[in-house]
Order: C-alpha cells, then structure tokens, then sequence
C-alpha cells in the first residue's frame, strides 16, 4: 500500500503535458532520472543530538567527515528503489540514505537504525595540514605508545619512501590505520590474534590501496597521487585485518 502511494504522489508530481505526450511509464522514468549526485547538497550537517558532519561531491563520490574524527570517509552511491540513494562506505555499508523527496538518514556503530540528518548551512573549508618528515616520525612514535598504553600492544610502525609530495598521504593513512586497529581490538579475539601475530605495521605506497600480511609484518598500502581515493577507510582496513587473522570485526 505504501509503495503504491508513494508512486502515485510520484506521478500526479508530473506535469499532465508530459503524461500525454510520453505515457505514465516513460514520466515516472523521467522523473526518476532527474535525480543526480549533484542534487545531493554539499555543506555542513547535523544528526541527533550530539552528530556534526559534513558531506560534499568528489567526482562521481562524495567526501564525509565527523566533526570529532579526523578521517575523510570516501563514499560512493547507488540508486535504490522509488529514486532514493545510498552513500556507501569502501566496505559495502551504508552510511547514509536519501529518499526521493530529499529526507537524509545517518547511519553510525552507534545508531545502526539510522537518524535523520538535517543541512545545517555551509562547511568549514578542509585545511590541509603540511606534514614534515620530523612530524610524520613524531607521529609514527606516538601511535606506537598510544596501543601499548591503551591496549597493552606492543608494535611498531614504519613508512616506506615517504617523500615530500607523499608524507600527507601517509599521515592520513597512519590515522586511519590507528583507527581501524582501535576498531578490531575492541574485541578480545581481535586484541589477542593481533597482539600474537603482528610486531611491525609498514606503510607503503603503492599502485593499489590494500593490506598485506608476510611474516609478522603488516603492510597497508596506499595511492599518494589519488588523494582521499587512494587509501582504505579505517572501517576498509579493520575488516581486512580481520580476515587476515581469522577474527571478525566487532559488531
């Protein structure tokens, strides 16, 4: 019953003069493909209470950043039934929906069931941060002491021909490294097989995104030249580990 309101709202939407010349089927197709990834507004958005984000067009992508995490989730988009869409993270989960007449849905670990998400105005412009070398080195160290501080993990991190035009790149994937290892060793599975198998975690730069593991070594490559494209999502490189190891994600 649903369905069919909702498809009849559609078509009385229709302009008579176009059901005549094009038939009901053809209008509603029409309708349907006026809905494009730039109708997705860019800007700054708000979802329950506490949730500030934005969101803005990337190509044929979209950009999503939380106001308390430092890492640009990329998002690409699928069209779902009636002319909504789904932004999707690398992994295949969705992060956000948006329904024919415009409503956005947030979806987050913490609020699975989604929340409706509001255009708050215009974002802050992203500034991007010059990493020096001695800077990457400091942050190599600190990420080291923050797992054997936090989670009595003992490793070490390394980067592999981290340049002038690359040490960005290479910082943003040590952050979102840091995070998705917050993210599998939240479980004790996780925490132990980690812990067990791996004592270095390298960082290179490569012709493709993606995780390694030889020995006791972990390598999470990264694309310096693709920007955001060319690195994994924190959510991307924990569910890797965790097939690597044998030990699901936690929920």
């Amino acid at each position: 019953m649903r369905a069919f309101l909702a498809a009849t709202f559609l078509l009385t939407a229709i302009p008579v003069a176009a059901l005549a010349q094009s038939g009901p089927g053809e209008a509603m197709a029409a309708r349907l493909s006026a809905d494009k990834p730039g109708n997705i507004e860019s800007g700054a958005y708000s979802a329950g209470d506490a949730i500030t984000f934005s969101l803005e067009p990337y190509g044929e992508k979209f950009l999503l950043r939380f106001e308390d995490n430092p890492e640009t989730f990329v998002l690409g988009m699928d069209r779902v039934a009636l002319g909504g869409r789904e932004l999707k993270y690398d992994t295949g989960a969705t992060a956000i929906r948006i329904s024919v007449w415009g409503g956005m849905t947030l979806y987050t670990d913490r609020t699975p069931g989604g929340l409706p998400a509001t255009r708050t105005g215009e974002m802050a412009p992203l500034q991007r941060q010059r990493v020096s070398e001695s800077d990457l080195s400091q942050a190599l160290r600190d990420e080291s002491s923050h797992l054997a501080y936090a989670w009595k993990i003992n490793v070490r991190f390394l980067v592999s021909g981290a340049g002038d035009k690359t040490r960005s790149e290479a910082f943003e994937t040590l952050l979102n490294t840091d995070a998705a290892i917050a993210r599998l060793v939240a479980g004790p599975a996780g925490r132990k097989a980690f812990g067990k198998r791996i004592e270095t975690i390298r960082l290179a730069d490569g012709q493709k995104p993606g995780v390694a593991l030889s020995g006791r070594t972990l390598t999470v490559r990264f694309v310096p030249v693709k920007g955001p494209l060319g690195r994994l999502s924190s959510h991307a490189i924990a569910m890797q580990i965790g097939k690597l190891l044998s030990v699901p994600e936690p929920g």
